[in-house]
């Protein structure tokens, strides 16, 4: 029994996507990002007044929470920046201390 690798190349082959393909899927995944996914509702039983209410606030808090967590990643901590600094300045004088004893041992 023999193995043909032209024939496996041939039928594993896959379709490339061309750019416009790409260009439409990136934008397909955008707007699904900026649209919020439609909430359900049910047809056996209306709500009550209190019960829409009550939904609207909590739509509204997780609204909130959503644009607090796009600044946060957009803006920047001072703390962060504090210990990285303190952390390339530890290990800058580590070695350069090791660099000054080399230079003093091998001299």
């Amino acid at each position: 029994m023999e193995f043909n690798y032209d024939n496996l190349n041939s039928s594993m082959a896959k379709k490339r996507k061309t750019r416009q393909e790409k260009i439409i899927l990136q934008l397909k995944r955008e707007l699904a990002k900026k649209t919020p996914a439609p909430v359900s509702t049910s047809t056996k039983s209306k709500p009550r007044q209190g019960a829409i209410s009550q939904t609207a606030k909590i739509e509204a808090k997780q609204a909130r929470v959503r644009e607090k967590t796009d600044v946060s990643v957009l803006s920047f901590d001072p703390r962060l920046i504090k210990r990285d600094l303190l952390k390339t300045l530890v290990l800058s004088l580590a070695v350069i201390s090791l660099e000054v004893m080399l230079y003093l041992a091998l001299r």
